[in-house]
């Protein structure tokens, strides 16, 4: 296997082709980056941003680039000893008419190879739905649109089609058939005998590609006098909304208003996103066919390794992952993206190599934030807004009430399910849907992994605690609750087949429920340190001990090394750096807390000259308060593109906190208030501004310090260090589609080419040059250049050396000291805290003065600090001042 020492995300678009990345592979390499860690490849909806939308899982996205593109890309990187992961998305395709797989579906119903390719439910009780699949993109009721002139017949060189403005679907055989009877001109009843015989004949059952031929062939049979009859026909039905009508529920679907979803759906979708359908991924058929192409590439040499999107959408992942690893055989590096909750582990059977690395992120999160001033942030946000709820209850209040607003029908098929596997049909079925919701709601993870009825293990202790919580929620349906326990954690007399495949039909709503009602909601309400609202992370606990974070680190190394390290991804809600630099406020809470104080006070009056459905509540004022500090821009400048990024984001987080606004029904006079605001607050240049960057400036030193730190545990720390494309500099990005801009390379590699010139010239060339542009992150970029080359040349003692808490005398506890090491190989890892500390402290006191690190007896005496190339000699004791003398982290290794 070969393993990356480390990888480089890059989000693949029409923005950043193939072309694009081949021209940043010697920078990369020469950075240090073993692996390109590449968005999904395969051909997604037009001008998709992220590749998560797949319309065709054959073929590489033309937007993107060719498969020789992708071949000189594979060549180059093999030349210089590098490889490609793959980022796959198993779960689900776009719901677009790009997706022939879906369309051929569409059109012809139950003899598409692809019928059971979707996870549709044909059997829907409703009867509109019956042998049906939705198709939720109508902006109202279809005989609004109808009577509106908005859906429309045509005959195009696909066939017929039914368009609502720029979509369109293929309409199905007997619908044609449908058609064909209301032509009477002798000029065309050949070729409706001819679509007769062309619809019964072989053509109906082809595979895709034949049928699109034949298809092709038979339209253009049609002559020109046959197209003008057949458009005068189309312009009849287009005119007659009855006919129209009658045409439209001949079809395989049924063109709805897209909030119908909210209340009834009859496929499995992404999370509730309508343009997302997600796959039968159990079925070996579709699993073989849609992973066909992928193979070729790993076959090929091209692709080494892969990271699975949303493993938690499918039916079985133990399943899956092991039909993946059989196929892509036992040399294939595979991860996975699972959001580990708090005690929770990866499984031990699934044959892969770990996790895309929130976890870690979580970790290095709650290192840099001060215990003690998280509390007093804690408590001083309970002031500011008193009747919020915690956050617990927070979380149960929004699964709830996403369950009940926006996943109501996949609630109703749950409980259907139930009772057509005979589980639950002797109780009344609104008791038996409560129970079953009280049930999703308290669930703690984001799903489990059940493979035996009764559950087992961790299954068991997660279910028995989701019961114990639920009897604390106020309820009449205790005994469904019962009931549901029994089924899943005792011998019963129903059939353990069942209780088992509607187990795992719930876990893949469990988690979609939780990602909507946590990350999409609760993330954007709970506000006391915004930098804890995280993908990974959680502000439930906001802070751990350097010695809470050892322990991690060696269960880490035990059970999972050859995860990511992560932290910046395309989903993370904010910037790594300004995670960091928000941290720091958990260090200084009382100069915070005046700070923003008074910039509540000076703002009083002019927000409460707005009316009172318009004002920027006091939680929002606080959220764009920490979103000004910590993605305040490195030159410490307003800049308008600054200002306009920081209003289009926050019209985001109104809309996903769905207190004041939401995406279904957007209040745009809240939303422009608060752009307003931002606006007057940014370009106050009297007394704002000035404020804000003072305070700003005051915690940079420490904030960048950190965010060197960060690095360098990243990097050090068990686990394969994961860049998010451009975060070799400063990352003081917002949520999406704000992380995902187009990243300067130009700047990059200049500024890497001035490190590599002054590092010839000298250590006091490279540190002054260093210090001259840290507000630049050049300091970022040369500790991620020196660590990952350093890994590089010593892979083994990363991947399987061992990792050692050293102690630091002292009081204080001021930096988190680790060794690694195999065989003879060592280093030495030191990274401060307390710097606000030491900015305050008095001249006569220096705090780092007072500790050393202790090095155990058989230590090498002699190492050399990577960052300043200098000799450092041990005697027992390691002055931690001696070791940041030139620069602000330090890694030592052994001579």
């Amino acid at each position: 296997m070969r393993l990356p020492s480390s990888t480089y995300r890059v989000q693949l678009n029409k923005d950043f082709t193939f072309k694009n990345l081949l021209e940043i592979i010697d920078y990369l390499h020469a950075l240090g980056v073993s692996t390109i860690y590449a968005a999904p490849i395969l051909k997604s909806t037009k001008g998709s941003v992220h590749g998560y939308d797949v319309t065709d899982p054959h073929m590489i996205d033309p937007e993107i680039g060719t498969k020789e593109e992708l071949s000189a890309i594979a060549s180059k990187l093999r030349q210089r000893g590098m490889t490609w992961l793959q980022d796959i998305v198993p779960n689900h395709m776009a719901f677009d008419p790009a997706n022939t797989r879906l369309m051929d579906v569409l059109e012809r119903g139950p003899a598409s190879p692809y019928y059971n390719y979707f996870d549709i439910d044909w059997n829907h009780p409703s009867p509109e739905l019956k042998n049906k699949v939705m198709v939720p993109f109508l902006g109202d009721e279809l005989a609004v649109c109808v009577k509106n002139n908005q859906i429309k017949l045509a005959f195009t060189r696909n066939g017929f089609q039914i368009f609502y403005f720029d979509a369109h679907y293929p309409v199905s055989g007997l619908a044609c058939d449908f058609l064909f009877s209301l032509l009477d001109s002798p000029d065309v009843k050949n070729l409706a005998e001819e679509w007769t015989t062309f619809i019964n004949g072989r053509a109906h059952t082809a595979d895709l590609r034949t049928w699109h031929k034949l298809k092709s062939q038979w339209v253009a049979s049609v002559t020109d006098k046959q197209k003008k009859t057949i458009q005068q026909m189309v312009e009849s039905v287009n005119a007659d909304q009855t006919l129209l009508m009658e045409l439209l529920g001949r079809q395989h679907y049924v063109l709805t208003y897209w909030k119908r979803t909210e209340k009834e759906i009859n496929y499995r979708r992404f999370f509730t996103v309508n343009q997302l359908i997600c796959l039968r991924m159990e079925d070996d058929h579709v699993f073989k066919e849609y992973h066909a192409f992928l193979l070729s590439l790993y076959n090929e040499n091209l692709i080494q390794g892969f990271r699975i999107d949303h493993i938690d959408g499918l039916k079985d992942p133990a399943r899956y992952i092991k039909s993946l690893r059989k196929l892509f055989d036992a040399d294939c590096y595979i991860i996975a993206e699972k959001i580990l909750e708090a005690k929770e582990t990866l499984p031990a059977e699934w044959p892969i190599q770990g996790t895309s690395g929130y976890e870690f992120l979580a970790y290095v999160n709650r290192l840099f934030t001060d215990k003690k001033g998280a509390k007093q942030l804690l408590e001083f946000y309970s002031t500011l807004v008193p009747g919020l709820p915690s956050y617990k209850q927070l979380v149960a209040k929004n699964k709830k009430m996403m369950l009940e607003n926006y996943m109501g029908g996949e609630w109703d098929n749950l409980v259907r399910y139930l009772n057509d596997l005979e589980l639950g049909n002797h109780f009344e079925y609104n008791r038996l849907k409560e129970a079953l919701g009280i049930i999703m709601v308290s669930l703690p993870v984001y799903r489990i992994y059940p493979h035996v009825i009764p559950l087992t293990g961790n299954d068991l202790d997660v279910i028995n605690e989701t019961f114990e919580k639920a009897r604390k929620v106020e309820t009449g349906c205790t005994e469904e609750l019962e009931h549901f326990q029994q089924l899943f954690v005792s011998e019963t007399s129903y059939p353990k087949a069942n209780i088992l495949s509607f187990l795992k039909r719930l876990m893949q709503f469990t988690g979609p429920l939780t990602a909507k009602g946590v990350e999409d909601t609760t993330f954007y309400i709970y506000n006391p340190l915004i930098s804890h609202d995280e993908v990974g992370d959680s502000p439930s606990t906001l802070a751990i001990s350097i010695s809470e974070f050892h322990k991690r680190m060696i269960v880490r190394q035990q059970n999972t090394p050859l995860s990511l390290n992560a932290t910046a991804t395309h989903d993370t809600k904010r910037g790594e750096d300004v995670r960091i630099r928000l941290n720091v406020l958990s260090e200084i809470p009382e100069q915070w807390q005046q700070v923003v104080s008074q910039w509540f006070a000076d703002h009083q009056s002019y927000l409460a000259a707005n009316a009172e459905d318009t004002k920027v509540s006091i939680n929002d004022e606080y959220f764009i308060y920490q979103s000004i500090v910590g993605g305040f821009p490195e030159d410490l400048v307003a800049s308008v593109e600054w200002m306009k990024r920081l209003q289009e984001y926050l019209m985001k987080v109104v809309r996903e906190a769905k207190v004041k606004s939401n995406w279904e029904l957007p209040n745009e006079n809240y939303e422009k208030a608060c752009s307003t605001f931002i606006q007057y607050l940014l370009t106050d240049e009297k007394k704002f501004l000035p404020s804000a960057i003072t305070f700003v400036r005051q915690i940079l030193d420490a904030a960048t310090t950190y965010a060197l730190g960060q690095v360098l545990l990243k990097v050090t720390a068990p686990g394969i260090p994961d860049i998010y494309q451009g975060c070799e500099l400063w990352d003081l990005s917002y949520v999406d589609p704000d992380n995902r801009r187009a990243v300067d390379y130009k700047l990059r590699k200049k500024y890497f080419d001035q490190i590599l010139i002054k590092e010839k010239e000298g250590s006091d060339a490279l540190f002054s040059f260093l210090t001259i542009n840290r507000n630049m992150g050049v300091e970022k970029l040369f500790v991620t250049w020196k660590t990952l080359t350093f890994r590089k040349n010593h892979e083994a003692l990363f991947t399987e050396g061992a990792y050692i808490p050293l102690q630091v005398t002292g009081g204080n506890q001021l930096a988190c000291v680790y060794a690694r090491n195999i065989e003879n190989k060592w280093i030495l890892v030191a990274v401060p805290f307390g710097i606000t500390q030491q900015n305050q402290a008095t001249e006569t006191l220096d705090l780092h003065a007072e500790e050393s690190i202790v090095m155990l007896e058989y230590f090498p005496k002699q190492w050399i600090n990577l960052f300043s190339g200098k000799s450092v000699i041990s005697n027992g004791y390691l002055p931690l001042k001696e070791l940041y003398k030139d620069f602000s982290v330090a890694l030592l290794y052994s001579v």
